[in-house]
Order: C-alpha cells, then sequence, then structure tokens
C-alpha cells in the first residue's frame, strides 16, 4: 500500500497482517531527516460516554499522555492538519507535569468528533489525590493542576470523561481506546517491552480485535492472541525518543495504522514551567532531555 505523503513529513504506512503488507510486530525503528521524524511502525464539549458506534470507513487520529504541554500538542496537530483525520480519540493523562493543563483541554475540545478518556493523573486532580512520590514534587503538581482547572472551570468537565471507548470499524472491527488496560487506568500498559504471555493476560477478554492504549508513553503495535495492541506514545512526555507521538488508524482499505513522531519545542516547555513555577519543573525539564530513567 503507498503511504500518504504531506510536504516536508515522511511517513511509512502498514496494513493488517492479513493484507498484502506484514506488520512489524512489537518493534519500531526511527529515520530523521533535516525537519521531522517518523516511526515506521507496521499500523470544551461534553465528554462522550463511550459509544458503540458503526462508521463509515475514516481516519482516526489517536493521541495519549498529553500531560499539560500544549507545545507539543500543538505540533501533533500542526502534523496531523494534511493527513484527513476525520475523528479523534484522545486516550487519557490530559493533565499534570506540563504547565498549560487548561490550554491543552480548549486545544483538544476543538478538535472534529473527539471523544476522551479518563487517565490516571486525570483521575488524580479530579479526586485531589496522588500516588506519586518524587520528594511531594507529584502532589504538589496535582494540586496545582486542580486549581488551575477549578479557576478555568474545567475541573467538573474532566470529572465527566469516561474509562474506555468502543468503535466499530467498517468491516465490522471493533476497537477498543483505553488509557492503561480494560479493568484500569493504571499499572501495566501496552508497550513494545512485555512478553506476549504479559499482554495477553492484560488485554483477555477485552471482547475487540484492536485496542489502543497510553499509559506507557511506547509507541507500541503487535499482535497478541489475535488482538492487535496499538499505543500511540505521548504527546507531551515522549520517552525513548525525542518528539511527540500519535497515529492514524485508517480502515478504509483494510486496517492501516501509521505511527507519527513530531519534534517540538522542548526549550519552550521547560521556560514556560519555569515561569509558571509550575512544582514539576525539574521533573519535566530531566524527561524531555533524556536524562531521567523514565525517559529510557
Amino acid at each position: 500500500m503507498e503511504g500518504h505523503v504531506c510536504p516536508g513529513r515522511c511517513r511509512i504506512a502498514s496494513v493488517h497482517p492479513s493484507g498484502a503488507e506484514t506488520a512489524l510486530v512489537g518493534r519500531l525503528s526511527v529515520q530523521m531527516d533535516s525537519a521531522w521524524w517518523l516511526v515506521i511502525c507496521h499500523w470544551p464539549t461534553e465528554p462522550r460516554l463511550a459509544p458503540n458506534t458503526t462508521v463509515r470507513p475514516m481516519r482516526v487520529g489517536v493521541l495519549a499522555d498529553v500531560h499539560g504541554n500544549a507545545v507539543a500538542l500543538r505540533a501533533v496537530l500542526d502534523d496531523a492538519s494534511c493527513y484527513g483525520v476525520e475523528r479523534w480519540w484522545a486516550l487519557g493523562d490530559l493533565v499534570v507535569f506540563g504547565p498549560r493543563p487548561a490550554e491543552v483541554l480548549q486545544l483538544l475540545s476543538g478538535l472534529p468528533s473527539i471523544e476522551f478518556v479518563m487517565g490516571n493523573t486525570d483521575r488524580h486532580v479530579v479526586e485531589g489525590t496522588s500516588a506519586f512520590s518524587m520528594a511531594g514534587a507529584g502532589a504538589r503538581g496535582v494540586a496545582w493542576t486542580q486549581g488551575v482547572l477549578s479557576q478555568a472551570g474545567m475541573l467538573d468537565w474532566l470529572s465527566g470523561l469516561p474509562a474506555s471507548q468502543t468503535l466499530e470499524l467498517s468491516g465490522g472491527t471493533r476497537m477498543l481506546g483505553i488509557h492503561a488496560s480494560p479493568s484500569s487506568d493504571d499499572g501495566p500498559g501496552i508497550d513494545p517491552d512485555s512478553s506476549d504471555e504479559q499482554l495477553e493476560g492484560l488485554l483477555n477478554g477485552c471482547g475487540a480485535e484492536v485496542v489502543v492504549g497510553g499509559h506507557t508513553h511506547l509507541a507500541t503495535d503487535r499482535i497478541v492472541d489475535a488482538i492487535r495492541a496499538l499505543n500511540p506514545g505521548s504527546v507531551g512526555l515522549p520517552r525513548r525518543c525525542r518528539g511527540a507521538g500519535w497515529l492514524i488508524v485508517d480502515d478504509e482499505d483494510g486496517l492501516t495504522v501509521e505511527q507519527h513522531v513530531v519534534p517540538f519545542d522542548i526549550d519552550a516547555v521547560i521556560s514556560d514551567s519555569r515561569a509558571r513555577r509550575y512544582p514539576n519543573a525539574d521533573y519535566v525539564e530531566s524527561v524531555l532531555t533524556g536524562r531521567h530513567p523514565n525517559a529510557h
């Protein structure tokens, strides 16, 4: 299958293994030209509550783990502007760790046919709790974000996000969107490192042929026990790369998955975090610059 190419960008499309090309299962590589990176991977309105919806063939954009990073989100949306995305899923951890939570929610709410999932950091903000340990910085970041969203009138909106989304693709394939796993918004998630047995156990009984999740911040395209397991990587706090991750699911001609990684201005994010006195500024800088263990 020929891949769609936009000026200044590149991508490799993959199709479901039942089609003409074979997915590269559990392994990713990165190509870089002078401006753009691409992972080669063979694949506020009111929140919508997990509809089972049948749609015509379309291109679905999927992103996750924005973590309040509006700079990275804008880079993703700029990249997506020429790919004809008709529907969006935002799979949780929209806020916390980045300095612009309200702006992130505003940008996301303006996307066409956007549907959301609540992540564990979103839940911590809603509940006013934190499981993060980083010498208190995690809890302070949650409280800071809660205050910003409360002042912006967005806290009640965030509290209404569902735990999952489902979509019946044009060929009858059922796609499930989650944050970490079908049973939890925290703990193990979809990643390229887990064994097949571990991932099978995580997705067992999910009732879908395709499962897309975030949480691990690692772009993934694997097939286990006849389930295609996908992860777009992280928009705001990427691991193992220096760019914001997102993906497209296209079911018009078989099941095609495009994984994208887009560079963004890391220095601008760090400077903004410090200017706004965000409690997690040191942590954000260490992840974005590759110095923190969580970046690897």
